[in-house]
């Protein structure tokens, strides 16, 4: 059985860039543009890895990743941002993420934190 990740962002550039370097890995990528259609697919799937973006229009992603980890305390959410305090980040992580992507997106620390929480 294939990975299923699910992919949060408002910019269409990141989730086409992230889903087409996950299909050559040979996981399924699934795009959410917002935090309301990100729930809405985590409530009726079940995805190995959530990478989620900290911004997002509508319910922000530290509404998404509370939501998330009150319904799958084990879900492993990474945190995607283009900029991240250290304060910022240790929130993040005390709310249960399990790590953060800088933007602009490296693809080499993509692939490592694929093949790390996978």
């Amino acid at each position: 059985m294939s990975k299923k990740v699910l992919i949060v962002d408002d910019e269409e550039e990141i989730l086409a860039f992230m889903s087409r370097f996950l299909k050559r890995l040979d996981i399924e990528g699934v795009v959410a543009v917002s935090g309301e259609e990100a729930l809405e697919k985590y409530k009726n799937e079940k995805f190995d890895c959530v990478f989620l973006d900290v911004h997002l229009t509508g319910i922000s992603g530290v509404e998404v990743l509370k939501q998330i980890k009150e319904k799958d305390a084990d879900a492993k959410v990474i945190i995607i941002t283009g900029s991240i305090s250290s304060d910022n980040k240790d929130s993040l992580l005390a709310m249960g993420a399990l790590d953060y992507l800088q933007k602009p997106i490296d693809l080499a620390d993509f692939k490592e934190k694929i093949l790390k929480y996978l």
